[in-house]
C-alpha cells in the first residue's frame, strides 16, 4: 500500500524454496541493488511469516551491498506485525519444525 512498496521476498528476489545455505540472487550492479543502498528505511511488516533464514538472508545481502560488516549494512530496519495469527509456512512440518524456523 506504500508507494513502490513491494513485499520482502518480491524485493529482495527470495529463492523458492528458501534454505538455511540460500543466499538471495540481486546482483550488486541491479537497479534493485541502487534503491536498497539508497534506503533509509526498510519496513518488513508480517515479520512473523518470515522465517530465520529469509532474515538471515536479508542481513548478508544488505552487507555485501553496503559493504560494511554492520547489522543489515547498517540500514534501519523496522520490523512488526502481529505473532498470534500466522508463523512461517513449513511443508509438512510438525510444530517444532515451524517453531525452528520462526525469527527469535
Amino acid at each position: 500500500m506504500l508507494k513502490e512498496g513491494r513485499t520482502v521476498h518480491s524485493g529482495f528476489k527470495f529463492p523458492v524454496p528458501l534454505l538455511d545455505t540460500s543466499v538471495l540472487p540481486m546482483r550488486l550492479t541491479s537497479a534493485e541493488a541502487d534503491k536498497s543502498r539508497q534506503a533509509v528505511l526498510i519496513i518488513i511488516d508480517e515479520t512473523a511469516m518470515l522465517t530465520k533464514d529469509g532474515l538471515r538472508c536479508i542481513d548478508s545481502l544488505l552487507r555485501d551491498l553496503m559493504n560494511n560488516d554492520k547489522p543489515f549494512g547498517g540500514k534501519v530496519i523496522i520490523i512488526g506485525g502481529d505473532f498470534r495469527p500466522t508463523l512461517p509456512v513449513v511443508p509438512r512440518g510438525a510444530r517444532a519444525d515451524v517453531i525452528e524456523n520462526c525469527i527469535k
